[in-house]
């Protein structure tokens, strides 16, 4: 390989990755992507229209191949990472989802794109517990509109509570039957209903086509209409003669100058496990919140003992994800025996269930929200518990068939010093590159919460004279949400935190970190993914910024 000295490398291509060098390089400056994955094609290696019936077991993978981790199926296997390959330890039981390709999560994701409002940015002066980030909504608001502007969002304005509206560029999809039937009755009981945002087009945009509503969206999009990098951000890059694109590169270590300064980034080749080095003036690291701390806490140096970056000893500290209830299911007699159509819809719900506790008393901190599913796009599977035999069975089925609402919810994580990952003395990948193990779990403030969470789902479900199939009150292991965040938090004193209000690592002036190891909170008001985006995208044109006026 050339050794070409490259302005910035940026380790990971997916939504924050992927996001820091779409600016960088508009910014003309020379940049590689390391990618660890293969690139990928979408009309073949998304298994988006394959039936059922098709694959060996249906869809869903043999049982217990994937170890619990749910985004794992038939569909996807060939995308993910098997935990069963690349071993990892945890205690309590931790779920790391990786797919190591292209695009990254944002190939499978859940394309919510809700804004986190300015009591999400100022916790603790606000709200009264956790802490405050060194950043307030209005400082992040214009790159949140230039994110949004690059993904193309399906949505409505609705002026709701500490949930901005953004910016939209096509129509939000409209409710389904069963979804406007959830919102009707939730009404009654005073829990609101607003429409999903979410990066599933619908209607044509940048290039890119209108949903054909084939509801398959987390197994990969083959038309371009649902947002990721590999299909929006990498071929705009891909125009550009100052932009490489180096995948199947493992990424290793960030490598310092004599004076402890970042001078770039080395590697493993998947195929050949070679080992190479990349040279850059600044070095941008967004392989996820675990990938990107493990690669600090391995960069060790006598600069460095710690792990590059690591002086304040938090890097693996903090580590979030939202507190996941189960699902809870009830059969609606008024939706029964509807005349079956189809209602796939964008992928997943057109309606959410948004926080509304703020204004009520809780013996807990925080809130969550609450993701609702219908439809006849669920399946039969829904109407498990059913008695019977033969004919009748079948009428039973055909009678319950779209008559079923779930409920599932997602709350805040209250950032911890004792949820954490650390470097496994005793455990190497197969490029021989120390693995992490994970020591994070649940405390009394998310059982708490999610005491609360399923009360109110039961409240709903009763609101809509449903039938609740039974269910067991339990939380998820962490990671199970997969939104993994918070490991590098940012913060203004180098003492209590990784990063400055600008991604950038308070020990190494050219080294930022653009994934969402830098959260300092995680709400429970919805996704994080153009969250992500935004704080990147503010990132790389102060790092763009900085370059230009020769102080990095």
């Amino acid at each position: 390989m050339p050794q070409t000295k490259y302005d910035v490398v940026v380790v990971g291509s997916g939504a924050g990755g992927a996001t820091a060098a779409y600016v960088l390089v508009n910014k003309g400056l020379n940049v590689i992507l390391l990618e660890a994955g293969r690139m990928l094609d979408p009309t073949k290696d998304f298994r988006t229209h394959t039936w059922p019936y098709e694959l060996k077991y249906h869809g869903k993978g043999k049982p217990g191949a994937y170890d619990g981790l749910w985004k794992i199926n038939e569909y996807t296997d060939h995308l993910y990472t098997n935990p069963r390959t690349d071993k990892y330890a945890s205690s309590p039981e931790f779920h790391w989802t990786r797919l190591r390709a292209v695009g990254g999560r944002t190939n499978t994701w859940g394309r919510s794109c809700f804004r986190h409002g300015p009591m999400d940015f100022k916790t603790k002066s606000m709200q009264g517990f956790g802490e405050d980030w060194p950043l307030s909504y209005e400082d992040l608001a214009p790159y949140y509109d230039k994110a949004e502007t690059l993904v193309g969002i399906s949505g409505a304005p609705e002026n709701y509570f500490n949930m901005p509206d953004g910016k939209y560029a096509a129509p939000a999809h409209k409710p389904r039957c069963t979804e406007l039937y959830l919102k009707n009755q939730a009404a009654k009981i005073g829990v609101p209903i607003v429409l999903e945002r979410t990066a599933v087009l619908n209607a044509a945009y940048d290039g890119r086509a209108k949903c054909h509503y084939c509801g398959a969206c987390g197994n990969g999009c083959d038309t371009r209409s649902r947002f990721s990098s590999l299909d929006v951000i990498i071929p705009k890059l891909q125009t550009k003669k100052n932009f490489t694109l180096r995948t199947h590169a493992v990424a290793h270590q960030v490598l310092v100058d004599k004076n402890g300064r970042a001078r770039g980034v080395s590697f493993f080749d998947a195929n050949t496990k070679q080992h190479y080095e990349i040279a850059a003036k600044a070095v941008v690291l967004a392989a996820s919140t675990v990938e990107s701390g493990r690669i600090m806490l391995n960069s060790k140096s006598r600069f460095h003992p710690n792990g590059i970056g690591n002086s304040s000893g938090l890097i693996g500290h903090y580590l979030m994800d939202n507190v996941k209830s189960g699902g809870v299911v009830g059969v609606v007699p008024e939706l029964k025996n509807r005349k079956v159509e189809n209602d796939d819809g964008a992928g997943g719900t057109h309606i959410t269930i948004p926080r509304f506790n703020y204004n009520r008393k809780n013996d807990f901190y925080g809130g969550y929200f609450i993701l609702t599913g219908s439809g006849f796009g669920r399946g039969v599977s829904r109407t498990a518990g059913l008695t019977g035999w033969g004919a009748a069975m079948k009428k039973q089925i055909r009678a319950e068939y779209g008559s079923t609402i779930s409920l599932r919810g997602y709350g805040e994580r209250w950032a911890s010093y004792d949820n954490y990952f650390e470097i496994d003395p005793n455990n190497v990948d197969a490029y021989g590159i120390p693995q992490v193990r994970f020591h994070a779990g649940d405390n009394d403030n998310d059982k708490k919460m999610m005491a609360d969470m399923y009360g109110w789902m039961e409240q709903i479900l009763q609101a809509c004279n449903a039938e609740i199939l039974p269910f067991r009150k339990y939380i998820e292991p962490m990671g199970d949400a997969t939104h993994e965040c918070g490991s590098a938090r940012m913060g203004n004193d180098p003492k209590t935190s990784v990063l400055n209000a600008f991604n950038q690592s308070h020990d190494v002036k050219n080294l930022f970190v653009t994934d969402g190891s830098c959260f300092v909170s995680l709400p429970g008001t919805h996704g994080i993914t153009t969250w992500m985006m935004a704080l990147s995208w503010r990132a790389s044109e102060y790092l763009a910024e900085q370059m230009k006026r020769g102080e990095i």
